[in-house]
């Protein structure tokens, strides 16, 4: 099990050169580092929450032209390692259910495993390294700071979701802020509500800034 593992991590990190900064290879090992902390709370298949956690952005949809072509870059990162095809179809199904898809769309994440890799994607986008993943991810997609004439929209599915082109303070409106409750294990919502805290000082920081009213 350990020689396949080390074989996916390679491979993944070789996938992760092509990613922007903001879904790299360390954003990878911080989830990955997450999950098994959680596991050791909450329990959980461990080999099958790193591998899920390894493999997770692989066929994330911002990476690849549709849904369909993010799913065979996974299953076919999975064949090169050799990872018998009931757990590769496990392993994908968590890496295919695991993204964000919009504020309006139910989490559709039914097994214990499944959810800790889950909750350990979305704590790496509250808190701190979230903000600065936002701004380089807006940077590297020629996205303003923030415009205060856009209009917030909450998705109510993946199409929509992903067609949206918000602000970097927009995408905290439309996503992030909505993470914390969206978590399901109680380590990761204890972790969760300290970083949402971090995050709504920012904002507030940010906007008082933005306006001049900041204290002298």
């Amino acid at each position: 099990m350990h020689e396949m593992i080390d074989r996916v991590e390679m491979a993944v990190r070789r996938a992760m050169e092509a990613q922007d900064k903001a879904h790299d290879w360390h954003h990878i090992e911080r989830v990955r580092t997450m999950a098994l902390r959680i596991a050791e709370k909450e329990g959980g298949d461990k080999e099958l929450i790193e591998l899920g956690a390894l493999i997770h952005d692989v066929g994330d949809r911002k990476a690849h032209e549709s849904e369909e072509a993010g799913h065979a870059a996974t299953f076919a990162l999975l064949a090169e390692c050799a990872v018998p095809q009931d757990l590769a179809d496990k392993v994908a199904d968590i890496a295919h259910r695991v993204s964000f898809k919009g504020a309006g769309v139910v989490d559709d994440m039914p097994t214990l495993e499944g959810q800790i890799v889950q909750d350990a994607d979305r704590l790496d986008a509250i808190g701190a390294i979230a903000i600065a993943r936002t701004f380089t991810w807006g940077g590297a997609k020629g996205r303003a700071i923030y415009d205060p004439n856009e209009s917030i929209t909450l998705a109510q599915n993946a199409e929509q979701y992903y067609s949206r082109g918000a602000s970097s303070i927009g995408h905290f409106h439309e996503k992030l802020l909505h993470l914390k409750d969206r978590i399901h294990t109680k380590t990761a919502r204890e972790i969760a509500e300290h970083r949402h805290e971090f995050m709504e000082h920012f904002l507030d920081e940010f906007m008082k800034e933005w306006e001049g009213k900041d204290v002298l």
